[in-house]
């Protein structure tokens, strides 16, 4: 499920810096672009056109960072919530592993555009993917999708590479999501990779920064 694609704003800016470039170029070399009109005729009509696309670009750039601002608000709030109400009860806790499980078989098509494998690397690709997953965020609902495969992923690709475990919590309250409290373990120590998730995609943080910390 996918939020409406909004285009970029870069060709609209690439198109004003053009019309902007245009009456330089044609007044140093008046025989090679526009002969036939007069130089104050081409500064007027690049200056209204440059105008109009700079305009168009920052909408659809207004556009992006209200909807990025909108799903932060949406990502924050699910993180918040996740972890209220959590439940040992062992069927719920067992249904929390199933749902992990079928996050990771589902990998390739969730997260096909980062070629996923469970490697570190891989991890830089996905960083660098998090604002696209942050436009397709729309309600709480693909909020806590995009949580729970980006944290799903974090933590697996740990689990593959240094030897941490998955020690599943749940929190029935989430239904389909009640997997989110999960966490994964080595010794003594604990990470919660879907809050690193909900960092990532609501604050930025980076993630490999951390990421490398933890062998």
């Amino acid at each position: 499920m996918s939020a409406k694609p909004l285009q970029s704003p870069k060709p609209f800016f690439i198109l004003t810096a053009l019309f902007s470039l245009i009456p330089v170029l044609n007044n140093k070399y008046p025989g090679s672009f526009f002969p036939g009109i007069g130089s104050d005729w081409v500064e007027i009509v690049c200056t209204l056109t440059g105008t109009y696309t700079a305009f168009l670009g920052l909408g659809r750039l207004w556009a992006i960072l209200q909807v990025r601002a909108a799903a932060r608000v949406w990502i924050k709030q699910v993180n918040l919530t996740r972890l209220q109400g959590i439940s040992n009860d062992e069927n719920d806790v067992v249904n929390a592993g199933r749902s992990v499980s079928r996050l990771i078989r589902n990998v390739d098509k969730d997260l096909e555009e980062i070629k996923p494998d469970f490697t570190l690397e891989s991890l830089k690709r996905l960083e660098r993917y998090l604002p696209t997953l942050l436009m397709e965020v729309e309600d709480e609902e693909s909020a806590s999708i995009r949580l729970g495969i980006v944290g799903t992923y974090i933590g697996e690709t740990l689990c593959r590479t240094y030897g941490w475990q998955w020690f599943f919590k749940a929190n029935p309250a989430l239904k389909q999501f009640a997997f989110l409290p999960s966490v994964i373990q080595r010794g003594g120590e604990q990470i919660d990779p879907f809050n690193l998730a909900g960092q990532g995609l609501a604050e930025k943080a980076p993630l490999i920064k951390f990421l490398g910390h933890v062998k």
